[in-house]
């Protein structure tokens, strides 16, 4: 961080000294100088938090004293406890996670207490936990943009009240949080959590299918706050308060600037704000605005106040989509017939303008992309826009008919004594609320018909970092921007060749080019999923893993990190046994991507998750119940069968662990060893069917029960697999196991402390690669 900041420094301050002798214009001196200003920020900042970070860190294990106020509308409740999210004030500055384990009946008063206004908890504060995955999630960043710096587990009793209100920062969102719930009893469908999710922002409520449809028509925007319903309702307000003037433009502007408050200050509401308020102040005195440079000085400010909102995708849609649509939102509705309506040419100017700018965004973070946008936006974006101001409206009914109203809301603690009015206002509070709902629930289902078609979403694998920047000059070179337009036509139309065909050269490449062995050992936590990838093209899928709760690790972890890779079916698809956490994951895979063959060992159709997936796969796969001995081919790849059911006793049979299936796969002079959760006695019995192996998955997580010096000493792996999770309860791998393997010279590898593995099996040669340390080999 230090070196990057003290050369772009050194190169800004070249600059201004170019621009001082040439004598260019003065703007060039001041876009220097803000660029220096917000590296420099950046920089100070980014250390500040690193410092604090390691000061945290310093508390990993330890019994502390945590004392701050719950932020209102990050409290989730489950069936275990109450979760939320701390800013803590002692003993250092920073967010923690919280939990509060407690039972239904003490929930409300925990949730009383932890709305109350600051409290103490008393408890070991432990380091936060994420998988480690291409193509997923990443906790890490998450909680870096957040500011999160520890989890904390507690009981009531561990929680006490300090006796002091909430800060005035959070009374807003507090505020935001009690209406939320009060507009969300006038609702009456599974889907109306999206309503105040749209108006209000989160995602509280909404459930995964509702994601999906919004997601697979391109309108995923919506699903929290977009920059788009700040600028309606900018433009409705404007009509309404015309006859005040400049009065009724401070109105506004402190409308908005309360709205974006209670939004919870998200990156996306901020941009279209502070952009609504400058140009409502500029047009009171009749100023003319540059809107691309408003945009970027708005996008300065905001990474002077938090530099770490640079990696926010919320943030990086709302500028670029922006952007976008300033730069080139003319010049993509010339292309659009000249015949249709004004109107329908700008919403298909301005809808496909920003396809096409967030279409590389969509690629990197969801590897998954909608064809069928244009079109759901033209016939959904209407009725949804519609449904999010008849549902504000009567937010604003609902603030007007409630007991003390919005302005006790924002002077006393948090407005906990808001209540729907009754009699006649009781029902001009619940009319818009019952419009919108329908309309919500009209454009679901047409989006559910949309989605439904054939191609309406593909899935794209992960770009290479050149495929980024050929998309990048393509779009410049084609809209005739930045470098590009000092060029002619003809130069124009070659840049264009030469990037649309390099940029298809190198996607073909990972297709055409001959393809090594390669294994990926999926970072699923305490569980076991492994993907192995043929020469031939074959996709062969072994366990898929399972998270505790309501968690689905098909949705996390398992879909994206295939997207990611481009796999587009399951040619063979193997359980070694029904455990929730090796068959957590396969109903929910085989229901979003084709599965040809379906493998199951002895007594796994018992398991509820090996039934789940045999009725997804009914009348689409072939299901086979595999027998000790059996040999199948995948493509070019062998699988020996050395273990179908433990082999020793009806009674043993019947566990789940000693009846794993234990295989061997062979492909080109290489060979695996796949052991599910088998103990020593299954491990032995295998031992007849088994060679030797270069790499050997460790059996149950690396237990103690595992891994005999019998069964290491036949098979001789250079490498052994331990899929376990980070600080598991079950203290996997054992030190016993970790002891046998170093014995006979065997190096353990952990998806714990390496993330997901790859294993890429050349023609001499076995490589290895972490995603953790080596994340651009994935």
């Amino acid at each position: 961080m230090q070196k990057t900041f003290w050369c772009c420094s050194g190169l800004f301050l070249l600059f201004e000294i170019v621009c001082l002798c040439k004598k260019y214009n003065k703007e060039y001196l001041f876009c220097g100088l803000c660029c220096f200003l917000v590296l420099a920020g950046g920089f100070m900042t980014g250390t500040a938090k690193l410092e604090t970070q390691k000061r945290w860190q310093k508390l990993f294990g330890k019994q502390i004293i945590l004392q701050g106020a719950v932020e209102p509308d990050s409290i989730r409740k489950t069936e275990q406890g109450i979760g939320a999210l701390l800013a803590a004030e002692y003993p250092l500055h920073g967010k923690v996670r919280i939990f509060v384990k407690t039972d239904p009946k003490n929930a409300d008063l925990t949730m009383r207490k932890l709305r109350s206004g600051r409290i103490g908890l008393t408890g070991v504060l432990k380091e936060p936990v994420f998988l480690r995955n291409p193509g997923t999630y990443d906790g890490y960043l998450f909680n870096k943009i957040k500011g999160i710096h520890g989890n904390l587990t507690v009981s009531p009793a561990q929680l006490h009240e300090l006796g002091e209100p909430l800060p005035l920062r959070f009374r807003f969102t507090a505020l935001a949080q009690k209406v939320r719930e009060n507009a969300l009893v006038q609702l009456h469908i599974s889907a109306g959590a999206i309503l105040p999710g749209m108006v209000l922002g989160g995602y509280q409520g909404v459930g995964p299918e509702e994601a999906d449809v919004f997601r697979d028509n391109g309108i995923a925007h919506l699903l929290a706050v977009s920059g788009t319903h700040v600028a309606v309702l900018a433009m409705i307000l404007q009509a309404l308060v015309r006859p005040a003037g400049k009065k009724g433009i401070i109105f506004i502007q402190l409308f908005l600037a309360l709205y974006a408050l209670l939004c919870g200050l998200q990156p996306a509401v901020l941009r279209a704000v502070v952009m609504a308020c400058v140009l409502l102040w500029g047009r009171s005195r009749k100023l003319k605005a540059d809107s691309l440079r408003l945009l970027l000085l708005t996008g300065w400010v905001l990474l002077l106040a938090n530099p770490f909102w640079l990696f926010d995708i919320s943030f990086q849609l709302s500028f670029v989509t922006t952007a976008g649509l300033m730069l080139a939102g003319s010049k993509v509705t010339a292309y659009i017939p000249q015949n249709l309506p004004d109107w329908l040419r700008t919403v298909l100017g301005v809808t496909l303008t920003a396809q096409v700018f967030s279409f590389p965004f969509s690629v990197f973070y969801f590897h998954r992309v909608s064809l069928i946008g244009l079109v759901s936006n033209l016939l959904l974006l209407p009725a949804l826009e519609l449904a999010v101001l008849l549902f504000l409206s009567g937010l604003c009914f609902l603030f007007l008919t409630s007991v003390g109203g919005m302005l006790c809301g924002l002077l006393f603690p948090f407005a906990g004594d808001i209540q729907p009015g009754s009699g006649i206002f009781a029902v001009v509070v619940s009319f818009p609320f019952s419009v919108a709902e329908r309309l919500l629930q009209g454009a679901v289902a047409a989006g559910k018909l949309l989605a439904g078609l054939p191609f309406a979403a593909v899935d794209v694998a992960g770009w290479y970092k050149v495929q980024y920047f050929c998309y990048l000059g393509f779009m410049a070179s084609f809209f005739d921007l930045g470098p590009f337009s000092r060029l002619s036509s003809r130069q124009r139309k070659r840049w264009l060749g030469v990037l649309f065909c390099s940029f298809l050269l190198i996607n073909a490449a990972r297709y055409l080019l001959p393809q090594d062995l390669t294994v990926h050992f999926i970072d699923v936590g305490q569980g076991d999923a492994a993907l192995v990838r043929t020469p031939a093209g074959k996709n062969i899928l072994i366990d898929t893993g399972g998270l505790q709760g309501e968690a689905d690790i098909s949705r996390m972890v398992l879909l994206p990190y295939l997207r990611y890779l481009g796999v587009k079916q399951i040619d063979a698809l193997y359980l070694s046994h029904g455990d929730h956490d090796h068959a957590g994951g396969a109903a929910g895979v085989a229901a979003r991507l084709p599965v040809k063959n379906v493998f199951l060992g002895a007594g796994a159709e018992k398991s509820a998750d090996v039934q789940a997936l045999l009725k997804v796969v009914e009348h689409k796969a072939n299901v086979y119940r595999l027998q000790k001995g059996e040999q199948w081919n995948v493509g070019d790849c062998r699988i020996v069968v050395a273990s179908a059911s433990s082999g020793t006793s009806s009674a043993a049979a019947t566990e789940t662990n000693a009846s794993s299936l234990v295989l061997q796969l062979f492909c080109r002079g290489h060979s695996l060893i796949f052991t599910g959760d088998a103990d020593m006695e299954t491990e032995e019995n295998a031992m007849r069917l088994l060679r030797t192996a270069d790499v050997m998955k460790v059996s149950h997580h690396g237990s103690e029960t595992s891994s005999s010096p019998h069964f290491l000493d036949h098979i001789k792996p250079h490498f052994a697999i331990i899929s376990c999770g980070k600080h598991n309860r079950y203290g996997h791998p054992a030190q016993d196991t970790l002891e046998r393997l170093a014995a006979c010279n065997i190096i353990p590898l952990r998806t714990d402390e390496l993330g997901a593995i790859k294993v890429v099996f050349g023609k001499n040669n076995l490589h290895w690669y972490s995603y953790r340390y080596h994340e651009n080999q994935f």
